[in-house]
């Protein structure tokens, strides 16, 4: 795809939005103001991701991160609102008034199974926890606080009217906190949102994404000895295992683009004892919403007839379902201008050679064990084949984000990889770039009422020009107390 050498010039925006301040030639802008507060308190950023980093806590159990934050934030002048949504790790911070209001995005949990030393051979973390945080969450959290505290600093020293939103978004793996807080209407004031990822690379996310279901199938059947009496008994795991036969038939008939996989929750206490229950946990996925729904109806009839086999019954638990994200030119044109200005994070001979050691299991690496450069802005939208619950905020506001380089290049996501390079200088080089493009935007996004009206205008044509997506969850759904 082409690329736009300069897409702020191209939609007639300008780094310029506070020219009638007249600073002296000398004076600082506030886009290097905020910089320079990011790098003032660079060593504070970096303590608050080593201290999420090594207390890695799973979706909507991340007392410890969100405690974290909020203090940071409150410590800095944020008015802050606890238990969003009814989530007790959700929270929203608030500087500044009035209009406009901009909202930035964090995340803090964690992933199971991929417990891991900030080393570079694969080395699990000594401790009973098994956890960690292979997507980089650590990191995206401390740099959103990052970037919200130094964007209402100086917005305040310069007397910039409007309100920065920090939203503490907990669970964002299981697609639960941005949906439900969605669903409570928390986003609908907002002119713009922005947000970001660690990546292998550092880009613009001008991108759509996959939605996808999540959903449980719990079958109940009939306990008895498997040995001395197994006609008495309806076995719920042979259900769950002929449901998964026939999801698995199934793929054959999806569209290419679909996604399926499944955990099975529970399978049973032990083989002498026929399960009378037993649970398969599912994510659906397709490049819309509506494929989505129509894989989600066919596997319901899979678990019927799994259900009519085995003589059990079937109950659904649907826990979460996240849109596909709705891309934003001009808000990605303005983040490609700042991450530009910001520029790579720039990575030593030692962290090279640490990511390069972290390289050897994977199949072909990249001649570069760490991505120094920010690839060009596209003009069509690239599509990320994953799936975030940001796709839930960007039908409700223009929303947009950056991924900057964080680990190790070619590293696949959820992996041991991230988890040893966001515990260390090199994830926290990436963070910090985040941090300082995320700031400046917001500040120009304060003062820039051309922007914020493009950036509307391409949202509504969008979203008049596609189908809108509508939630498969019931009306009345809360947030879960526990995902798993």
């Amino acid at each position: 795809m082409a690329a736009m050498k300069s897409p702020i010039a191209a939609l007639g925006f300008r780094l310029a939005a506070f020219a009638p301040l007249a600073l002296p030639a000398l004076a600082q802008s506030p886009f290097e103001k905020s910089d320079r507060w990011i790098d003032e308190h660079a060593d504070r950023l970096r303590a608050i991701n080593r201290s999420i980093w090594s207390n890695p806590e799973l979706g909507l159990e991340e007392h410890l991160a969100s405690d974290t934050l909020v203090r940071f934030l409150e410590q800095n002048g944020f008015r802050v609102t606890r238990g969003s949504a009814g989530m007790p790790t959700a929270f929203i911070a608030e500087a500044g008034s009035g209009s406009p209001v901009i909202g930035i995005l964090a995340e803090y949990d964690a992933l199971p199974g991929v417990s891991q030393k900030p080393t570079s051979k694969r080395e699990a973390r000594d401790d009973n926890n098994d956890a960690g945080h292979a997507c980089g969450h650590s990191v995206f959290g401390t740099a959103s606080a990052g970037a919200a505290a130094a964007a209402a600093a100086i917005a305040k020293e310069l007397g910039t009217e409007g309100t920065i939103r920090l939203y503490g978004t907990p669970a964002e793996e299981t697609g639960i906190g941005k949906v439900f807080m969605a669903r409570a209407g928390l986003f609908d004031d907002l002119d713009a949102c922005l947000h970001w990822h660690p990546s292998d690379t550092s880009r613009t996310s001008f991108a759509t994404s996959k939605a996808v279901v999540s959903v449980k199938f719990r079958f109940h059947g009939q306990s008895a000895h498997a040995s001395f009496s197994p006609q008495h008994g309806r076995s719920a795991l042979d259900a769950v295992e002929l449901m998964n036969i026939g999801v698995n038939f199934l793929r054959e008939h999806l569209e290419d683009h679909s996604r399926v996989h499944y955990v099975i929750t529970d399978g049973g206490g032990q083989p002498n004892v026929v399960p009378p229950t037993a649970e398969v946990w599912y994510y659906l996925r397709a490049n819309s919403h509506a494929y989505a729904e129509h894989i989600l109806e066919r596997v319901r009839e899979i678990a019927r007839g799994a259900a009519l086999m085995t003589r059990t019954e079937v109950k659904e638990q649907l826990d979460s379902d996240l849109f596909e994200l709705l891309p934003n030119q001009p808000l990605s044109a303005l983040l490609q201008t700042h991450l530009e200005r910001v520029g790579p994070p720039r990575f030593d001979a030692t962290e090279a050679a640490f990511a390069r050691e972290t390289q050897s299991e994977l199949p072909a690496p990249p001649p570069d064990s760490l991505a120094q450069s920010i690839l060009e802005l596209p003009t069509d939208p690239f599509h990320i084949p994953a799936s975030t619950d940001v796709g839930n905020v960007s039908w409700i506001v223009p929303t947009s984000g950056i991924g900057t380089a964080c680990y190790t290049h070619g590293a696949p996501g959820h992996s041991w990889q991230v988890v040893a390079c966001t515990g260390m200088s090199v994830g926290e080089k990436g963070m910090l770039v985040a941090a300082r493009s995320l700031a400046s935007a917001t500040l120009e996004l304060l003062e820039a009422a051309d922007v914020r009206k493009a950036a509307k205008t391409d949202f509504e044509r969008r979203r008049a020009t596609q189908e809108n997506p509508t939630s498969v969850l019931p009306k009345d759904a809360v947030a879960p107390v526990k995902i798993r």
